[in-house]
């Protein structure tokens, strides 16, 4: 749920909800999406409400990356807190509000086109912006009889 102190921000010329403006110090607030992630870093109010009014509802309309299983079970399946074994896979935003938001797989598979996943408004670390970082090769310790060393691990033939 959207925290209290966030004050929902209403783009003038039709009044829609497009972000909220998240209170960061005396002076400064955050432009929020709906979904919870920032929009920018911390500003003034009426810069942070230029930038919801220009870029609020857009910043929803993209790829978004979750951990979700593979493939996603049919119907509505709770995801903020997914499972170990749950890999990142890139989504869209099917659904919002100030409660939760529901998600789908960018390409779903055939058995995954009635699936959904839900996910607690703010979002947190549960929704990404940006495909996470590839791990980095893992390096094996080799023991010579100088001591020790470390190289890449190599596939064996």
């Amino acid at each position: 749920m959207i925290p209290p102190t966030w004050r929902p921000y209403r783009r003038p010329s039709d009044g829609e909800v497009v972000g909220y403006l998240a209170p960061r110090g005396p002076a400064l607030v955050v432009p929020t999406t709906l979904v919870g992630t920032p929009l920018g870093p911390p500003q003034g109010p009426e810069d942070a409400a230029e930038l919801l009014d220009v870029h609020g509802l857009a910043a929803l309309a993209r790829r978004w990356w979750c951990r979700l299983p593979d493939p996603l079970p049919r119907g509505l399946l709770a995801a903020s807190s997914p499972q170990p074994h749950w890999a990142w896979r890139p989504v869209v935003l099917v659904e919002v509000d100030p409660a939760e938001c529901r998600v789908r797989p960018e390409m779903a598979m055939p058995d995954e086109r009635s699936a959904l996943a839900v996910l607690d408004v703010p979002v947190g670390g549960a929704l990404r912006t940006e495909p996470p970082a590839p791990d980095r090769p893992r390096r094996a310790v080799r023991r010579s009889r100088g001591g020790t060393s470390r190289c890449p691990t190599r596939p064996r033939a």
